[in-house]
């Protein structure tokens, strides 16, 4: 199949992008799908991954669930996730995967994140040290704000981003007047 951006298979991907010492993966609008995410999850050259860029590459929940079920990637940083197909099952699997407890930036921009997804981010023990969530054009609501705002594991966020992502007038004045976020300097509410 013909794709607008890539014909190379995903170990020829890895083999061409992987940079900075293996540090750094980036295959935005490479369009992977779930199988070259899978690929991904069990390529021992990306055992000092730590920010991989995915962004436009139609991710499902699958594929995210292969991420977070891998032996190898487990030091990500920085985690590209921006106009794919995730969910809240997606989300859920991010959040309950010791593989992501070094991120620092996650961006789900532009998926299909709702309530639930944000509940699990909000809850989790494992995202400690998220500095950077973008959630925009997502599908949280009054819901997800609410678990975002009233979050006790989130405290190191300084960039939320939620705009165009459901919110009422009461999901964004519970995000603007909470105290859940001491280091904020930026949220995107519209």
């Amino acid at each position: 199949m013909n794709k607008p951006f890539n014909d190379d298979p995903i170990d020829v991907l890895v083999k061409k992008y992987l940079e900075k010492n293996g540090t750094v993966l980036d295959l935005r609008i490479k369009y992977i799908g779930d199988e070259g995410l899978d690929f991904l999850a069990k390529c021992p050259d990306l055992i000092d991954l730590e920010v991989l860029n995915l962004e436009r590459n139609e991710i499902t929940d699958k594929g995210i669930q292969s991420l977070a079920n891998s032996s190898i990637i487990t030091n990500l940083k920085e985690l590209h996730l921006e106009r794919n197909d995730v969910g809240d099952a997606g989300a859920i699997a991010i959040a309950n995967s010791s593989n992501f407890s070094y991120l620092s930036f996650i961006n789900f921009w532009k998926n299909r994140v709702g309530a639930e997804g944000a509940k699990a981010i909000a809850s989790s023990t494992n995202l400690v040290n998220l500095k950077t969530l973008d959630l925009a054009k997502n599908q949280i609501g009054d819901e997800g704000a609410k678990a975002l705002a009233e979050s006790s594991t989130l405290a190191g966020i300084e960039y939320l981003e939620v705009f165009d992502s459901g919110l009422g007038e009461e999901g964004k004045k519970q995000l603007k007047e909470c105290n859940t976020f001491p280091k904020l300097q930026h949220l995107v509410l519209e």
